[in-house]
């Protein structure tokens, strides 16, 4: 999984700090600042190139993500070996 850093300074999100997507399992992963993990099965990569140059990332996830893709969280043990 290839994975991305997010300047909340620069971005403007508050939620999350680092995505990771896996073109062949189409999964994306999303890291936020509590310290959680979530992880959204099927997605498309031109959903995530949508998401990844979306001027308002934080209404992308709640508006796209969220009700559309299966998600599930995981331990925050992963934040900590991506980095």
């Amino acid at each position: 999984m290839k994975y991305t850093d997010f300047d909340p300074n620069i971005w403007g999100n508050q939620s999350f700090v680092k995505i990771g997507y896996d073109k062949n399992a189409k999964q994306l992963c999303i890291f936020f600042h509590n310290q959680k993990v979530v992880y959204f099965d099927q997605v498309e990569e031109k959903t995530v190139f949508q998401f990844i140059i979306s001027t308002d990332k934080e209404a992308f996830l709640k508006d796209i993500f969220w009700p559309e893709y299966e998600h599930r969280w995981l331990t925050s043990s992963l934040l900590a070996q991506t980095t």
